[in-house]
């Protein structure tokens, strides 16, 4: 899979990098060797710093880790209705042809993941695999019950009961009209232990996370993360890896990665041992592992 005219473009090589794409600066790193994977920040608010570094899919690609609009470094429209699912969909497709690639590795986590599947089901021709980390694609009732079930499991685990007052207040203010006003900082510094198996690890990753709460009320507005993409994933026909922590309890194993996978014949669905919505941090060799079987299984010449 190693290609060596890759880094003849000084677009890819290794470093920090600016360059225009969709009348936008886009921001991004490129590290690792082989063919191109586009990796998109999540979207609505962090920067793509809080999914950097990932090793195993530097082994195998040139990975361009990049600021989606408005997000990190990058800049964006002061225009809502420029941020809907389409509009970073369109982007990743220019950044593709702005770095001179017929056919690309995307991969993504989260709302990144969700906009990897969009640009699977849109330009699969583009394409050589995806990985998509904790993903959702439906919005639906049904994610909503889970998300609700696994919640309230949580009451009873040890750390909880060992800090009543931190369940209560995320129960709180996830159950509250006025969310929306408050910070992404706010909302995971109440929230950020249902985000991980190990919940007392939330406070040092969260800390770190660089996030931007104008870009989170423009793709809410835009209705960003609305579309259920279930019934257009068959349209993919390229190998695509579903990882998914087995305690996630926002893109939950059961509604999302499993009908993912359900979905998608060319897929392949790992699902990570005691983690969350992290795997790569809470069990970096279990997720390095369902990694580098795929690649193995796919794409080994």
């Amino acid at each position: 899979m190693k290609d060596p005219l890759i880094h003849a473009s000084p677009l890819l090589a290794h470093g920090e990098h600016f360059t225009e794409v969709n009348g936008i600066t886009l921001h991004y790193y490129v590290s690792g060797s082989g063919p191109v994977m586009l990796i998109p920040s999540s979207g609505w608010g962090p920067s793509i710093q809080a999914v950097m570094p990932l090793p195993v899919l530097e082994r195998h690609c040139t990975t361009v880790y990049f600021d989606t609009r408005h997000s990190g470094k990058s800049t964006g429209p002061d225009d809502a209705q420029q941020y809907k699912l389409e509009n970073f969909v369109a982007d990743i497709d220019a950044f593709r042809e702005h770095l001179g690639q017929d056919k690309i590795f995307v991969a993504g986590h989260s709302a990144g993941g969700y906009q990897v599947l969009a640009y699977g089901i849109a330009h699969s021709e583009h394409l050589l695999g995806i990985v998509a980390i904790d993903a959702p694609a439906a919005a639906d009732g049904a994610r909503s019950a889970e998300m609700m079930r696994r919640i309230g499991k949580k009451k009873t685990e040890p750390f909880y009961l060992a800090n009543p007052g931190y369940y209560d207040n995320a129960v709180a203010l996830l159950a509250s009209q006025d969310r929306a006003a408050l910070t992404i900082k706010q909302v995971l510094d109440a929230t950020g232990g249902f985000y991980f198996y190990r919940p007392e690890l939330a406070e040092a990753v969260f800390a770190q996370m660089e996030t931007n709460d104008q870009v989170l009320k423009y793709t809410m507005q835009a209705g960003f993360q609305s579309q259920n993409l279930l019934a257009e994933l068959p349209r993919i026909s390229v190998p695509t890896l579903v990882i998914s922590g087995e305690d996630d309890f926002t893109c939950d194993p059961i509604t999302q990665a499993q009908r993912i996978h359900e979905a998608l014949p060319s897929s392949t669905l790992a699902i990570i041992p005691e983690s969350g919505h992290l795997p790569w941090i809470e069990q970096p060799a279990a997720f390095d592992a369902a990694c580098e079987q795929w690649f193995e299984k796919n794409f080994a010449s």
